[in-house]
């Protein structure tokens, strides 16, 4: 017995799809390839080469309509900035959360000041009484 035709509706994701997905290891979880790594998006003032949010949010959109579905970010990206135009695409373009794989590390102080470059001041960071707790030294592994 042949096959039906491809539904209209399908055939549609497929040819909008730009990417591959694999799995991640042996943990079932399938992943696009390419993943995008959201380093550069968040606000300039915290490094000069990162773009800003409204450049985030259309590289973010156009990531997802090539089925660009895992995202990489991390807490101290943007000091912070990163993640929230993360959060923000995924309510502006009505992304589905489940669809996505947000691949997130923890790691450092994150400043309260998104021009604060976290790396050369972790030890005054530390020692402030607006920081305490504000870090993270967490590593996940998937097996």
């Amino acid at each position: 017995m042949p096959a039906p035709p491809v539904p209209a509706s399908l055939q549609k994701s497929l040819d909008d799809t730009r990417c591959e997905y694999v799995q991640l290891g042996s943990s079932g979880l399938r992943v696009s390839m390419p993943i995008l790594g959201t380093m550069a998006i968040g606000t300039p003032e915290w490094q000069d080469w990162v773009m800003s949010e409204e450049e985030g949010l259309k590289t973010l959109k156009l990531a997802w309509d090539r089925g660009i579905t895992t995202w990489d970010t991390a807490n101290v990206y943007s000091s912070g900035a990163n993640e929230e135009t993360v959060g923000k695409a995924i309510k502006q373009f009505d992304i589905p959360r489940e669809k996505l794989v947000i691949l997130g590390k923890v790691f450092g102080t994150v400043p309260e000041d998104k021009g604060i470059f976290n790396f050369f001041y972790e030890e005054q960071m530390a020692k402030s009484k607006d920081y305490i707790n504000r870090g993270g030294d967490l590593i996940l592994t998937l097996t």
